[in-house]
């Protein structure tokens, strides 16, 4: 169902549009009359009747033409304006620039204006009145709502009122003392072992999703990388957690994240792991069937990441030097003690 009632626009007058189209929206919205969250206040009356220009002497600020129809307003954090037109006259820039006097006045101080004459709706930053950030027909307005509430709903307002100023030193130019990562993708490209292992060449290819974690600097001021992975074999993830090795962590003793794909970022990880005996591995590619280990295993992971940020996304080449120890009883006959294997693939790390 629409969220607006039925109506014949073609009859229809300013105030018409204010009661029939702009209130069912602003309900819509999240917006209700009287609510203590998120009120939804109209013709408002300005103590001071007249267009804020900033003068000393108030007598030489113009007089206000009417007053705001609807002010959106999030509770001690933000609001915003709505002005109707009648549907018989297309919006101008000289209505903008009225939108824009009502939004700026000292006694609204709204961050954005909706500005309509019921079958065109237009929105601008008061920063920016020549140019709408936003418009849409009303036909679309269902449509639209989900997004219109993602960005004029009381929770995004709230949201953006929150935001605290960084004074952190960046991890690099357009991003701030820390980030979430928020997805990406680690691709194996290549892999090479020190026996024959047929099942390896299998593995070119795969793909591992990155599912979040954070960027951020330590005590020592060093960028230090929290990475959460998923891998293609969920019984890996299983032993992995239970061993300790998640999240990755990767720092690197660069001052700023590169956006210079020409020199790049080097961000290093070592991990070392022990295996006892009887430890179960999971079904993958390089063990199918999975298994119980039947003596103990140690391995060192060197890897070394190169990359980019570009956007918001973190992008490069990877290697990773596994080598292996199986600590045999020297009683027993296995064909070999030792173990190397290599990595190679691309990645893509997306940041918040």
């Amino acid at each position: 169902m629409s969220i607006f009632p039925p109506h014949d626009i073609g009859s229809m007058n300013e105030d018409d549009v204010a009661g029939e189209l702009i209130r069912p929206l602003c309900r819509a919205l999240g917006y209700s009359q009287g609510s203590p969250e998120a009120n939804l206040r109209s013709q408002i009356s300005l103590q001071y009747d007249k267009a804020f220009l900033g003068h000393k002497d108030g007598k030489k600020d113009p007089i206000l033409r009417g007053r705001p129809d609807f002010v959106c307003e999030v509770v001690s954090y933000a609001r915003w304006v709505v002005e109707a037109k009648k549907p018989s006259i297309a919006l101008s820039q000289d209505d903008s620039y009225q939108g824009h006097t009502y939004a700026t006045h000292p006694e609204i101080a709204a961050e954005f204006y909706l500005l309509t004459n019921g079958r065109e709706f237009r929105l601008y930053r008061v920063g920016n009145p020549d140019n709408p950030a936003l418009t849409w027909q009303k036909e679309e307005t269902d449509d639209l709502m989900p997004a219109l509430k993602n960005f004029l709903g009381p929770e995004a307002m709230k949201k953006r009122a929150q935001i605290k100023i960084d004074l952190g030193k960046p991890l690099a130019h357009g991003l701030g003392s820390s980030t979430e990562i928020v997805g990406g993708h680690i691709i194996y490209s290549r892999n090479t072992t020190s026996i024959p292992v047929p099942m390896a060449g299998k593995l070119d290819g795969l793909t591992n999703a990155v599912t979040g974690r954070s960027v951020s600097r330590n005590n020592e001021g060093l960028i230090v990388a929290l990475v959460e992975v998923k891998s293609a074999f969920a019984g890996m993830d299983e032993l992995h957690k239970a061993m300790g090795l998640y999240p990755l962590t990767f720092s690197t003793s660069d001052e700023y994240l590169s956006i210079d794909i020409e020199k790049p970022t080097l961000l290093q990880n070592i991990m070392n792991m022990h295996l006892p005996a009887g430890t179960r591995f999971a079904d993958s590619m390089l063990s199918p069937g999975g298994g119980v280990i039947p003596f103990p295993v140690t391995a060192e992971c060197y890897t070394e990441a190169v990359g980019f940020i570009e956007g918001f996304v973190f992008k490069g080449t990877y290697a990773i030097d596994y080598q292996y120890k199986f600590h045999v009883p020297a009683h027993l006959h296995f064909p070999f003690r030792e173990f190397t294997m290599r990595t190679e693939g691309v990645f893509e790390i997306n940041f918040k």
